[in-house]
């Protein structure tokens, strides 16, 4: 059997990618479901009768935590703004790049997730500026004064709330101030 990397057909590779991007978002346990931005490459790897997938994604971070375990078409992406360097107003996100290989084989029918790397860039504090207000927003390092506070608004509202369970501070994942 002669094995070659050929380039992905271009009518089907936007599904298998938001297939990956789904299986990628699954395996993660913290952060923020990542949604696709843009296919930057995607190449196929035939063998007898399975096939690797090579895909490299552009992705933009949404606002579903990972454990929501919502698909990542189903979540909204921030409402953070940035000024572009031209001027105008662009959606600011942590933005990044993920590179996933998929297998599947004739036996599984559904691809399986081989493995990936995912590696974000949060946009720099001081380009980030609130949509229609004329404050900017800083993102702040996590500290343990921050866990400290969400832990506080939390007990509050245990006590307050009638709920019969309560709710425990896990991990304070972004601060804006």
């Amino acid at each position: 059997n002669k094995t070659s990397i050929t380039p992905a057909d271009c009518n089907t590779i936007e599904t298998q990618a938001g297939v990956a991007l789904d299986l990628v978002n699954k395996h993660r346990r913290d952060g923020y479901v990542f949604g696709l931005f843009r296919i930057a490459d995607a190449h196929e790897l035939h063998t007898g009768n399975r096939s690797v997938l090579y895909l490299t994604l552009d992705v933009l971070e949404t606002e579903c935590p990972v454990l929501s375990r919502r698909h990542w078409e189903s979540c909204e992406y921030s409402d953070t703004y940035s000024m572009a360097s031209n001027g105008t107003q662009a959606e600011s996100y942590d933005f990044g790049q993920c590179k996933i290989i998929t297998y599947t084989s004739q036996l599984l029918k559904n691809p399986q997730l081989y493995g990936f790397n995912c590696t974000l860039s949060p946009v720099p504090p001081d380009l980030l500026e609130c949509k229609d207000c004329p404050v900017k927003v800083e993102v702040l390092e996590v500290t343990e004064q921050h866990k400290s506070i969400a832990a506080k608004a939390l007990e509050k509202f245990n006590r307050e709330s009638n709920h019969t369970s309560y709710f425990n501070v896990d991990k304070v994942e972004k601060i804006l101030k």
